[in-house]
């Protein structure tokens, strides 16, 4: 097998031995297999090898660790292969079952098992699921809170009404539980809030908090960007002298007016600060009337207007009060900040009191113990450290960007140090901000480690090649995040640095080009919806796909299959069923996981349905659910019928009264059989412990089987077989229970615990439709990023109560007199700041989302005016090679970042005349996107099939035997279509032939085949405005390629000689003096079957017709009379041969538009454009039909 190729940067990663480094590695770069040549390498080293269980490497899924202990094993058993004899080898092959190869969690559970007697832990604990966990914090909770309450403390009970001004105080809850889970990502969390309480308590100007600073901050970015809108108008005004004489001293002034502004806002005061805003005042501009050059006059007034509407919108609410009352604002909360503070502190002991009670630890305790084992209260690693760090010659940490404080500070102890860390990961791939990951950590080790020399260390190594994708998305992504991307925003530079090198090897093929699809929203119905829109172009544009794109897959290429796409949103929950059942109505199979995740799957709902029911059958809505699930087949006609004979009691008390007495004996009969397997699983619910009941009823009721039989029946079992395990996890420690399972999975369900589905299985060939973060990690031939018009969350800003780990908490302050609440400084700066961290992530969100593909990547958007949104984005472009920072963190949305991106990409014409702005910057790249705004499509119509109520049938085998034997009466008529195309006939009978539905493979290589040139021909003498062509068929041609009537290749084979040829024909001039023409004529007709019929009918079916369907290219009206025009493309040598071709189909449109316009055809014409000619084929049809008739 030959050796595998390595950069020069993946070799300085595999090779280096001298210290610390950090490799940032971009999407595509292998560094997983970095990883494992590095582990390889060390395991094998000729100078200091060393054994792979004295490796700590840490990843932070299970999937992520169990992948790499499989390529591991795989690359140990290749070697040996090579090296049978290598004794060191076969040593490391038998130590890789102990190799410390784990996420952090395993890793810190395997620590605590081995020193659980210094922490004071039973010997036998065990962590906690999640819904066990939050069932334990909910009891311990409850009883703080009660404890408070019952001491009446007035500031308790001011916080209480603040956070919570509902009609409970359910938000004060949550408070509590928020802070304290956030508390639990820092490696100190005590100390975190004993710091958070001391900046309350600190009586300073306010411009000297940490809130100050930011706000103010904050408003000199709104004055720096204003003054930047207003300088490009000044430019764009001294461009032109009439123009400058008029505006350009109403700019400047105006101008330096915000300059001097921001110069100064910092050192001035927060009272001063306010006063300068206060006083910023804007002129009016002189008028410029009878202004040649109209399109810069209203660029540079809605420059202008802009400045005005940042200065006039965003200024004021970030100025919340004077420095006195700001200062009353905050010590007013440094109460409320002590009491919140001490019941997270209480709560926090009062649960861990209750879990050790329990014997159980969370995930969460398992970091903080570990890290308790390792550093001291003084701040010093322990003993016990230097211990474990001399069992690890390297600590390898994988997906380190998605580390937070406390598991950064648990790999510092275990390492010497910290000159054996090798830390690996993508910060701009760091999206999990939701699960406390803090990129900030990642950032601050690069930017303070220097370029890797092979000398000094701590070092940093960057992996830039991509060996994912073709060089068409590497460069959208480079183009993109080049503006996108700047430190002011995110912490860092998209530079040369960051930039993706495509390194994949592809052969270079048309069609791959990235794609912008914007949905016009003014244009769909008012029944329909963007998502159902935007499936129907995405399912236009895969069908194409898979037409005319080939995958490549280990280096050959091969046909597309629906696996090879998928469909990406920023959350799935509510919006990817509607884009899949869009599809399905459109021919495309595709899977998503459920709306609402593992509960809302309907064979889960319908097992916790029946669980809820045999624990406690006088629940109707779950019984109902049951009983019309098809586990018991119970139609609403059933139901109906059981609640109108008992109407006034339980439905279960209803079901037993109507086994008893009702009226269908068959129906009470079948209630009956019911009630009896509900008793018998009731009576071994007493008995049993959950996860066997739930082994006993799918047995009984054959509920994996039915799931098996719905679509995606191999995931629904997986789920199925998912709550079995999570019911015999729940029991591991003893019996507990169906009630106690029950509520436990109420809980869990209330809580939105997360529990995932169970993994969809790679071989059912559908368009897969996922969340973004779910991608992660994944990649796909084909990527579309849909819903992308969608505005950003803004949720996490509107909480009475903020949370921020550099800020700290905020409130809002209220007057109960007044019954008035008002934002505070601390609550401004902590909002102000989430918001940025926000925008960081929704761009890391986005390149994850661009860096999925493999092969071709479509965007798609929905966007209502569009030609606004583009005029007002196009206004806030300068010249700078990345977008302004105000303007990329004021985003709207996705959209608005790529649209602001693609409006400078030279593809990007057409959205720049939509934006009436022919003055924005072209910034340069490789590859051409495709730019589309369309027209919403139409819905598409489903015919749904009715299903039959499968009932028992006594007469079940006869009438199988019936329908064997079943003799079908028209027989005759099965060798004719019910409908059929005009252009299908020839000779005046149907014509059966196997055609092949897509190109052979040895057309596929080298351009169009002469049947698709023809259909290109076709296209255009459709879709072609013919004056325009008759002037410039050249112009005409591109306008239809960019309205995507014609393809590109379409468009570069049109024979323009041919076409210039018979616009300046005789043909052409009669059309134009004709007394009407239609173009395009859809007609519908019915003919005897008789006529068609290959063989004599019988006598029954002499009366059956035909529909024949077609469309005449042109017809005209000349004095009362009808002329067939018919473009033909065939290449013939006479005219004769195409009469006789097409006589038979000339006869049908004749025969048709005589009785559709009630006019006689005088004419039948073909034009060929493979002659130049007209040919008259009008004596021929005649001939033809006389001869049938």
């Amino acid at each position: 097998m030959p050796e595998k190729q390595w950069t020069q940067e993946q070799r300085q990663c595999i090779d280096t031995r001298g210290g610390t480094v950090l490799v940032s590695a971009a999407a595509g770069s292998g560094k997983t297999s970095v990883l494992v040549e590095r582990v390889i390498g060390r395991i094998t080293d000729p100078e200091n090898p060393v054994d792979i269980d004295r490796l700590l490497v840490v990843t932070f899924t299970k999937a992520a660790a169990a992948e790499m202990k499989q390529r591991l094993t795989a690359a140990l058993t290749e070697r040996i292969a090579d090296q049978p004899d290598n004794l060191r080898l076969l040593r490391q092959q038998m130590l890789i079952a102990r190799a410390n190869i784990s996420t952090v969690h395993g890793f810190c559970s395997s620590l605590l098992r081995e020193y659980f007697h210094l922490l004071g832990l039973p010997p036998q604990f065990r962590v906690a699921e999640s819904a066990e966990a939050t069932q334990v914090a909910d009891e311990a909770l409850n009883e703080v809170i009660e404890e408070f309450y019952q001491e009446g403390s007035p500031a308790f009970l001011e916080l209480s009404a603040l956070l919570s001004p509902g009609k409970d105080d359910r938000t004060l809850f949550d408070s509590i539980l928020k802070i304290y889970y956030f508390t639990q990502s820092h490696p100190y969390p005590e100390q975190w809030l004993a710091d958070k309480q001391k900046e309350y308590g600190t009586d300073v100007p306010v411009e000297h908090t940490p809130w100050g600073k930011v706000v103010l901050d904050k408003a000199c970015d709104v004055l720096k960007g204003a003054a930047s809108l207003l300088s490009r108008a000044l430019a764009l005004a001294e461009e032109e002298p009439v123009m400058a004489d008029k505006y350009a001293d109403t700019l400047r002034r105006e101008s330096a007016m915000l300059e001097s502004a921001s110069s100064n806002l910092r050192e001035s005061g927060w009272d001063v600060a306010m006063l300068c805003v206060e006083g910023l005042t804007f002129g009016t501009l002189p008028p410029l009337r009878k202004y040649q050059d109209e399109a810069r006059k209203e660029r540079v007034k809605t420059l202008r207007d802009k400045a005005k509407k940042e200065i006039r919108e965003k200024l004021p609410t970030l100025f919340c009060g004077s420095d006195r009352e700001c200062r009353d604002d905050i010590a007013a909360m440094s109460l409320l900040a002590g009491v919140l503070f001490g019941a997270v502190r209480q709560f926090g002991q009062r649960f861990a009191e209750k879990k050790l009670k329990r014997g159980l630890v969370d995930y969460n305790d398992l970091e903080h113990m570990a890290l308790k084992l390792l550093v001291g209260e003084d701040g010093k690693r322990t003993p016990l450290a230097a211990e474990l760090s001399a069992r690890f010659d390297e600590v390898m940490v994988d997906e380190y960007q998605d580390t937070n404080a406390a598991q950064d500070a648990l790999f510092r102890a275990l390492s010497k140090e910290e000159s054996n860390l090798f830390m690996v990961g993508d910060v701009k791939q760091s999206i999990y901000g939701f699960r406390l990951a803090m990129p900030d950590i990642f950032l601050a080790r690069r930017d303070s480690y220097q370029k890797y020399d092979g000398k000094h260390y701590p070092a940093s190594v960057t992996l830039g090649n991509n060996f994912r994708s073709r060089a068409e998305v590497t460069d959208a992504v480079n183009f993109v995040f080049r503006q996108l991307m700047t430190k002011s925003v995110c912490g860092m530079d998209y530079d040369e640095r960051e930039a993706l090198i495509a390194s994949a090897k592809y052969e270079p093929a048309e069609g791959f080009h990235t794609e912008l699809l914007v949905v016009d929203g003014d244009t769909r119905d008012k029944d329909d919806d963007s998502n159902s829109a935007e499936a129907r172009v995405m399912a236009s544009k895969i069908h194409e796909m898979m037409q005319t794109l080939k995958v490549t897959e280990k280096g050959r290429q091969r046909a597309a299959k629906y696996s090879d796409f998928c469909i990406l949103l920023r959350s799935k929950n509510t919006h990817a069923q509607g884009y899949s059942d869009e599809l399905a109505k459109c021919g495309i199979p595709s899977w998503t996981e459920a709306a609402g995740g593992f509960f809302a799957a309907t064979e889960v709902a319908w097992a916790v349905a029946l669980l809820h029911v045999i624990d406690n059958p006088v629940q109707d809505v779950p019984l109902l659910a049951v009983l019309i699930s098809p586990i018991f087949g119970f139609t609403p006609d059933d139901l109906s019928t059981i609640r109108l004979h008992s109407p006034d009691c339980r439905l279960y008390n209803a079901l037993r009264r109507y086994a008893r007495n009702g009226d269908n004996k068959l129906l009470g009969g079948q209630i009956a059989s019911f009630l009896k397997q509900l008793d018998d699983w009731r009576l071994l619910a007493v008995t049993l412990p959950a996860d066997r009941l739930i082994h006993r009823i799918y047995e009984d009721a054959a509920l994996p089987p039915t799931a098996a039989a719905m679509r995606h029946g191999s995931r629904r079992v997986a789920n199925l077989r998912l709550l079995h395990d999570l019911a015999r996890r729940f029991e591991q420690n003893g019996f507990r229970g169906l009630s106690a399972f029950v509520r436990m999975l109420d809980r869990a369900e209330r809580k939105g615990n997360e529990i995932s589905e169970a993994p969809a299985f790679g071989a059912e060939d559908a368009v897969r439709i996922m969340s973004i973060h779910h991608s992660k990690g994944l990649e796909f031939p084909f990527v579309f990023i849909a819903g992308m018009g969608r505005s950003f969350n803004r949720e996490s800003t509107t909480d009475h109560l903020l949370l921020h780990a550099e800020m700290g908490v905020g409130f809002k302050r209220r007057d109960p007199d007044r019954l008035i609440q008002w934002n505070t400084l601390p609550r401004l700066a902590v909002s102000l700041t989430i918001t940025k961290s926000e925008r960081a992530e929704e761009l890391r969100v986005l390149y994850v989302a661009m860096t999925r593909a493999k092969e071709k990547l479509c965007m798609v958007m929905t966007l209502r005016s569009p030609e606004k949104r583009l005029a007002s984005l196009a206004a806030m472009i300068g010249g700078e090679d990345s977008l302004p920072p105000h303007a990329v963190l004021d985003a709207g949305g996705m959209s608005d970042w790529i649209l602001s991106a693609a409006l400078r990409h030279p593809s990007g014409k057409h959205l720049r005349s939509l934006a009436g702005d022919d003055c924005v910057p072209i910034r340069p790249a490789d590859y051409p996107w495709q730019i589309e705004v369309l027209r919403s499509p139409a819905p598409e119509t489903l015919e749904e099939s009715e299903q039959a109520e499968a009932k028992p049938d006594e007469e079940f085998a006869q009438t199988i035997a019936e329908r064997i034997a079943y003799t079908y009466p028209y027989a005759a008529l099965s060798a004719l279509p019910a409908k059929l195309a005009a252009s299908e006939l020839s000779h005046g009978k149907v014509q059966r032939e196997n055609v092949a539905g897509a190109r052979p493979a040895f057309l596929s290589e080298g351009g169009l085949t002469p049947a698709e040139r023809g259909t290109a021909l076709h296209t255009f003498m459709q879709f072609a405005d013919y004056d325009s062509a008759a002037r410039n068929a050249q112009n005409e041609v591109n306008r239809l390629v960019q309205n995507g009537y014609l393809t590109p290749e379409q468009g570069g084979v049109i024979p323009l000689n041919r076409v210039r040829r018979f616009f300046s024909g005789s043909l052409y001039k009669r059309m134009k003096q004709a007394d009407r023409l239609h173009r395009e004529f859809h007609f519908a007709i019915d003919i005897p079957a008789a006529e068609l019929a290959e063989q004599t009918l019988p006598e029954d079916c002499k009366d059956e017709v035909l529909i024949i369907q077609g469309i005449a290219d042109c017809v005209l009206e000349e004095k009362g009379g009808l002329v067939v025009v018919d473009y033909k493309t065939d290449h013939v040598k006479t005219g004769e041969q195409l009469a006789q071709r097409y006589k038979e189909q000339l006869g049908i449109y004749s025969r048709a538009l005589e009785r559709i316009l009630g006019m006689p055809v005088r004419e039948c014409l073909l034009y060929s454009f493979a002659l130049d000619s007209v040919v008259d084929i009008t004596q021929a049809v005649l001939v033809n039909t006389n001869n049938n008739s």
